[in-house]
């Protein structure tokens, strides 16, 4: 499944603030105004951004194992070095940090709430709407570091192209 990059980007900005920030809104208006539902919707919520992480994750690999074949047939890797440069100064991150970040925002972290969330209602554990709520907090800092992140690349990318 590769996306094209318009999509691929509309569904990692949906993935990354728009459901987190979403769940996370409702997690505290229901605690302020006594909203219905709170772990359901704040569950289902987690668990529509796990679906979207996977896919954005399935896309990603496949898009870096091209570039990857790409990479190889270039002659000229000046272009690539100076990539590599820029990738290392971003907010003093790392780039295989920056992957780690990414993979537990995307994928990980969202598996957890849901995984937590389906238990709870199962098994009665404790605690599911704080955990949720947590989770999707989290996330959504997370989310926005990375995205302060990747705009700064971009940026420092283009300067370097031109």
């Amino acid at each position: 499944m590769f996306l094209n990059n318009k999509l691929y980007d509309a569904f990692k900005w949906v993935a990354q603030f728009l459901l987190p920030g979403l769940a996370t809104l409702y997690f505290a208006l229901s605690n302020v105004w006594d909203l219905p539902y709170t772990e359901q919707i704040v569950g289902t919520i987690v668990a529509f951004d796990v679906f979207l992480g996977v896919i954005l994750g399935i896309s990603n690999i496949q898009y870096q194992s091209a570039e990857r074949m790409e990479t190889r047939f270039e002659s000229d890797s000046s272009w690539f070095n100076a990539k590599a440069d820029v990738s290392s100064n971003v907010l003093s991150m790392d780039p295989k940090l920056y992957d780690i970040l990414k993979w537990s925002t995307l994928i990980f972290l969202p598996a957890c709430g849901t995984l937590y969330f389906a238990l709870s209602g199962i098994w009665g554990f404790p605690y599911g709407e704080q955990v949720v709520g947590t989770i999707a907090a989290v996330t959504t800092f997370m989310g926005l570091m990375l995205g302060i992140s990747t705009y700064q690349y971009n940026k420092e990318t283009e300067i370097i192209k031109s």
